[in-house]
C-alpha cells in the first residue's frame, strides 16, 4: 500500500507497528473535564500566567511507544500555572486507520484522568489524509469548533488536534523520512475557517511546545494496575533551576494518603538531554499516588505539579 496517502473514508486497515512519538510538551473560568462540559463558553483566566512564574518551556522531544495497539490522546487539563496539553495512552475501539482513530477518540471519549478534558465536540464524519511530505489534512465538520472559546483556548484546542494526527503518524510507521509531520485542518472542506465563535484557522500547524505541559507521568499512566515488586516510573521534565522532584503515598482502604516518599529529587545527571528520566522503586500491593513537580531559584513554591493514581496487586 502506498504510504504517502491514506483516507480514512475507505475504512483502511493500517498495520500498527512501535515507532518514535513526538511529544510534546490557570485555571479556566467554569471549565470542567470530559464530554458533559462542551456546551458552553470559555475564557483564559488573566492571573497565574506562567511567564510571571517563571516557568520553563517544555521541549518536543521523543520517545520510544510502548504499546502499538494503544492511541495517543491529547488533553487540555487546567493547573496553577498554566492551561497545558498532557498526553494519555487510550485503547483503539474503532479499529479503522490510526490517525482517524486518534482524532476520533480525542473528540468522542472520555481521558483516563480526572479534570483532563476538550472542547472540542464529537464528530464521526472524520476525513484524514497524509502526503509523501508528511502534510496531514484534517477535514472536520463545523460542529466539533462550536464551542465559544477565547485566543488562548482555541489555540490549546487546535494543538490537541495537532499533537494527536502527528502523535499518530508517527508512532504507528506512516511519516516519510526526517521532514517533521505539520498538520492542515479543514472545516466541511474549506481551508481558513473561523471557528470557536471568532479563531481563524492557519494554512498549516506545526506542533507549538510551549503548550506542552512542564513535566509528564509517561507510565504508570493515571488507572494502570502493575504487578508488585519493582515498578518503573518514568517521566518527562522540563530544566528547572533547582530541579524536579516526587512524592510517593499510598492509599488505605479509607483512601487515607500515608507518605513513603515525602520529596525525593530526579538527579540531574539521569536526566536525558530531551528531559526524559526513568527511576525504579520496590512497591507491595496497594493504591499508590506519585506526584512530580519543580522548584524554581527564589522560591519554595511547586510548578508544573503533576499526579498519576495507580493499583499494585
Amino acid at each position: 500500500m502506498d504510504r504517502s496517502v491514506v483516507q480514512s473514508r475507505f475504512l483502511q486497515k493500517i498495520p500498527r507497528r512501535v515507532g518514535i512519538v513526538g511529544i510534546a510538551a490557570a485555571l479556566v473560568v467554569a471549565a470542567g473535564c470530559g464530554l458533559a462540559n462542551r456546551e458552553s463558553s470559555f475564557e483564559m483566566p488573566k492571573t497565574a500566567s506562567t511567564e510571571s512564574l517563571n516557568l520553563p518551556s517544555a521541549t518536543d522531544a521523543g520517545e520510544q511507544v510502548g504499546a502499538a495497539t494503544k492511541l495517543p490522546i491529547y488533553w487540555l487539563e487546567n493547573t496553577d500555572t498554566g492551561v497545558f496539553l498532557y498526553r494519555e495512552y487510550l485503547e483503539d475501539t474503532r479499529h479503522r486507520e490510526p490517525i482517524g482513530d486518534a482524532i476520533w477518540t480525542l473528540l468522542s471519549s472520555d481521558p483516563a484522568a480526572p479534570h483532563r478534558y476538550t472542547h472540542l465536540k464529537p464528530a464521526e464524519d472524520i476525513g484524514v489524509s497524509i502526503s509523501g511530505t508528511n502534510v496531514i489534512t484534517l477535514d472536520l465538520p463545523a460542529k466539533v469548533f462550536s464551542a465559544h472559546l477565547d485566543e488562548g483556548l482555541s489555540e490549546r484546542s487546535i494543538q490537541q488536534l495537532v499533537f494527536t494526527a502527528t502523535a499518530a503518524a508517527s508512532s504507528t510507521g506512516l511519516l516519510v523520512g526526517t521532514t517533521a509531520p505539520t498538520v492542515k485542518i479543514l472545516v466541511d472542506g474549506k481551508p481558513n475557517a473561523t471557528v470557536f465563535d471568532g479563531y481563524r484557522l492557519k494554512d498549516v500547524y506545526e506542533r507549538n511546545a510551549k503548550f506542552m505541559a512542564p513535566i509528564w507521568i509517561i507510565d504508570p499512566q493515571y488507572g494502570t494496575v502493575l504487578s508488585e515488586g519493582k515498578v518503573q516510573i518514568k517521566g518527562r521534565t522540563t530544566q528547572f533551576d533547582i530541579g524536579t522532584f516526587y512524592s510517593l503515598q499510598k492509599k488505605d482502604a479509607d483512601g487515607k494518603l500515608t507518605v513513603i516518599t515525602a520529596q525525593k529529587q530526579v538527579i540531574a545527571g539521569k536526566i536525558e538531554k530531551d528531559g526524559a528520566f526513568s527511576i525504579t522503586e520496590s512497591l507491595t500491593p496497594g493504591s499508590y499516588k506519585l506526584t512530580f513537580w519543580g522548584v524554581e531559584t527564589e522560591s519554595d513554591a511547586k510548578v508544573g505539579v503533576v499526579s498519576s493514581d495507580f493499583t499494585v496487586k
